[in-house]
């Protein structure tokens, strides 16, 4: 009898699950179809979108291998006194701010990107970028150039900078021709707090001119603030009054470690809406307010250097197509998605989206 009580229960335990699971497949199909149905609708109408401040170029190391067997080869190779390592490399455009406005153009919106380089740069950029729809002209050649190491591993990445002129990049940095493009701005997106100096000037600054157009949305990607070192807690304290108490921050891209670090949940979600990315899912906080957890693509990834970047280009994109959270949301996990898991590391277009959805629709 206790066997086929036992039975029973595995059996009702299948049937409810099996039933949770179709009732999710069909949500999901339903979110997607729609924002497929969007998707292949052109924009409302023109928008002009403005990213600031970083841009470099980045060298990736493809190793590929565990940390503990990479740092097994480099001992080596240091204890008998220097040598030479023979690993796949390969040289791209990045920066959050660049790698978010390159995804954006891909996707046919005008975006403007605002930054400092040097002469060097300057050219780099204008050879990645000669076939997409981006606005150089607000980008300065005095400064000098930034550069990324990344050291891909299995399962992590490890990215060594030097931020060049992103350091120091504050309201000085814009010219009367930035400060008036920011204000006939629809959206306007910042990124790497943590590797400036400057940031909380910058985005007080930014963001306040912003706020003088009432249509006008605030991006904030503060990114890892690790950078700060000692100085992180006074810092982020000073981010906090400065820029959130003021309500100059309408949304913040944050993943959980970031999330941890810039306040609680409790008190961000008062003073902007939350838009939380992690490898599993996606959901969104304001107020009272939150969306279900949205789940990643399955997906087999060539690289992981610049998802986030990709993932803040979809939801921004959400904007655009005036979606709701929960569509804004999957729209950023999809353009990710389809951005690491591309052999050429390329940011997809919007039919590119459109197909990659229609993949993922269940029967």
């Amino acid at each position: 009898m206790e066997n086929i009580r036992l039975a029973l229960n595995i059996d009702i335990r299948g049937t409810v699950i099996s039933i949770i699971i179709q009732k999710v497949c069909v949500i999901m199909n339903t979110l997607i179809q729609k924002l497929i149905d969007k998707l292949e609708e052109a924009p409302s109408r023109e928008f002009k979108i403005v990213v600031m401040p970083h841009f470099c170029i980045d060298n990736f190391i493809e190793y590929g291998g565990s940390y503990e067997s990479f740092i097994e080869m480099f001992g080596k190779i240091a204890k008998q006194g220097g040598g030479n390592l023979t690993i796949s490399q390969t040289f791209h455009m990045g920066g959050k701010a660049a790698n978010c406005a390159s995804a954006l153009a891909s996707l046919g919106i005008q975006t403007y990107l605002v930054a400092r380089t040097n002469e060097l740069g300057l050219k780099l950029m204008e050879y990645f970028t000669k076939e997409k729809n981006m606005d150089l002209t607000h980008v300065g050649a005095l400064g000098k150039l930034a550069y990324t190491t990344t050291i891909e591993l299995e399962g992590a990445n490890v990215m060594i900078s030097d931020p060049g002129s992103l350091s120091k990049f504050g309201p000085d940095y814009l010219s009367e021709e930035d400060i008036k493009l920011i204000r006939e701005a629809d959206i306007v997106y910042i990124s790497d707090w943590g590797l400036n100096e400057k940031g909380t000037e910058l985005a007080q600054y930014v963001f306040g001119f912003a706020k003088e157009n009432k249509g006008c949305k605030t991006f904030f990607d503060p990114g890892d603030p690790s950078p700060k070192r000692e100085r992180e807690k006074e810092d982020i304290a000073r981010l906090k009054q400065d820029v959130f108490d003021k309500g100059l921050v309408d949304i913040i891209s944050l993943n959980l470690d970031e999330l941890r670090r810039y306040g609680d949940l409790e008190y961000l979600r008062k003073v902007a809406r939350v838009d939380l990315h992690t490898y599993r899912y996606a959901r969104c906080y304001f107020k009272v307010e939150e969306t279900e957890k949205i789940p990643t693509f399955n997906v087999t990834p060539k690289r992981l250097t610049g998802a986030g970047d990709a993932w803040n280009a979809g939801d921004i994109y959400g904007k655009v197509l005036e979606s709701t959270p929960e569509e804004s949301l999957l729209l950023a996990n999809a353009n990710a998605a389809y951005y690491i898991s591309n052999s050429e590391s390329r940011h997809p277009q919007r039919q590119d989206l459109i197909e990659f959805l229609k993949d993922k629709l269940t029967i």
